[in-house]
């Protein structure tokens, strides 16, 4: 996230979005206030309830642009590669460094957003098929017989995020990276078993 200073020439709501990130890294998401989120935007509170009705309002747009700009990064970081194994190894890869990088929000976007309730759960799952739909492409892309269903597609986007919730659990964010090696591994056992029953 670009800090405060860099924001000038941002729309006021991105401001907000940028500015709800500094302000959980400064505080944690449980004891921000919005006070917090407009000093980091340089914003006034008016600003603010223009464009979010609370700060979990603020929490679901920061959830949505992190969710949306991890998805761009592994898939540019995949497009040269050829399809299949390396492939995955490569995505997992970027998708575990990329939130290792951003510990302080790593925990707010994984975790707190499962307390904003049904707003919360629902975007969620957005997420979580938008990512199960770039494992249904990779999949097709490889060869591997039969598409991936979106339910087996949804089970292995939903097996690397208990394994990160974990991780995250035990304070490990700061090596989310060595989940690659076991996420590669799962992925690649599922396209050589799909490739074999071909």
């Amino acid at each position: 996230m670009k800090p405060p200073s860099d924001q000038a020439g941002e729309a006021p709501r991105d401001r907000l979005v940028a500015g709800l990130a500094q302000a959980i890294l400064e505080v944690g998401y449980g004891r921000l206030t919005i006070a917090d989120i407009v000093r980091h935007a340089r914003v006034s509170k008016r600003t603010f309830y223009e464009h979010f009705e609370d700060k979990e309002a603020c929490l679901l747009a920061l959830y949505a642009t992190h969710s949306a700009r991890l998805l761009e990064e592994v898939e540019a970081a995949i497009q040269h590669a050829p399809p299949g194994e390396l492939r995955a190894s490569i995505g997992a890869a970027v998708y575990l460094s990329s939130l290792q990088s951003r510990p302080g929000l790593v925990r707010t976007l994984l975790v707190e957003i499962l307390h904003v309730g049904p707003k919360g759960f629902a975007l969620r799952r957005r997420v979580m098929r938008s990512f199960a739909e770039l494992m249904r492409r990779e999949f097709a892309s490889a060869g591997t017989g039969d598409a991936l269903s979106p339910a087996l597609a949804m089970a292995l986007v939903g097996g690397i995020n208990e394994l990160i919730l974990e991780a995250v659990e035990e304070d490990r964010v700061d090596r989310l990276s060595e989940l690659a090696g076991p996420v590669a591994a799962f992925v690649r056992g599922l396209l050589e078993a799909r490739t074999a029953a071909k």
